[in-house]
């Protein structure tokens, strides 16, 4: 793996933003995270094989296939 200076939008193209969406404990812990690419890109994704799954996991895991 190959480290980049400048974080995740250091390439040009790619915004990124995080929040506190209250998954995890702490009142500003930033525990969700978005990153755009402006033009076509590849994709990959980890999914989780637990049972119980939101749909939005189902949703991600079908759009990365």
């Amino acid at each position: 793996m190959t480290l980049i200076e400048g974080g995740v939008t250091a390439p040009k193209g790619y915004r990124a933003s995080g929040t506190a969406a209250g998954i995890k404990s702490g009142k500003d812990r930033k525990d969700c995270a978005l990153i755009v690419s402006d033009v076509p890109a590849a994709v990959a994704g980890t999914f989780t094989q637990n049972v119980l799954r939101a749909p939005s996991v189902d949703w991600n895991e079908q759009v990365c296939a």
